[in-house]
């Protein structure tokens, strides 16, 4: 259980760092395009006025689920040497990260809860000689 734990961390990390990239990447492009367009240009609502604003709201949305995706990449990768701790970091991770991108961040976030629950479940390793005691 626990490999497939650490490899659904992974994936979900590296699933929401590319997701946080690309939502850093649209809230650059909404700032650039807010402060080039000119202000004699007849928009609804005076949208372009708020557009760096806005810009402004989704990089950082963008960066805190980056945060949380890493966070959740470094626990699936250390899921085998503290499966309870990676386990509690990974549903964290899940919960902060679909808080910050919302839809954005489900299906890193799915991996991310399956993976914890997987490493919460999974229990420690048998000693050999109790395996061997519990065979007669």
């Amino acid at each position: 259980m626990r490999n497939t734990a650490t490899i659904l961390g992974i994936v979900g990390g590296i699933l929401g760092m590319i997701f946080s990239a690309v939502v850093i990447i649209a809230g650059i492009a909404m700032q650039f395009v807010g402060t080039i367009m000119p202000n004699e240009v007849e928009v609804p609502m005076n949208i372009h006025r708020l557009l760096p604003l806005f810009g402004d709201m989704v990089v950082a949305r963008g960066i805190g689920a980056l945060v949380f995706a890493i966070i959740g990449l470094i626990a699936g990768i250390n899921v085998k040497k503290r499966h309870q701790l990676a386990g509690v970091f990974l549903l964290i991770s899940a919960i902060a990260g679909y808080v910050f991108l919302l839809v954005g961040f489900i299906v890193p976030g799915v991996l991310f809860i399956i993976g914890g629950i997987l490493a919460l479940v999974s229990r420690d390793s048998v000693p050999e000689y109790e395996e061997i005691l519990r065979d007669q």
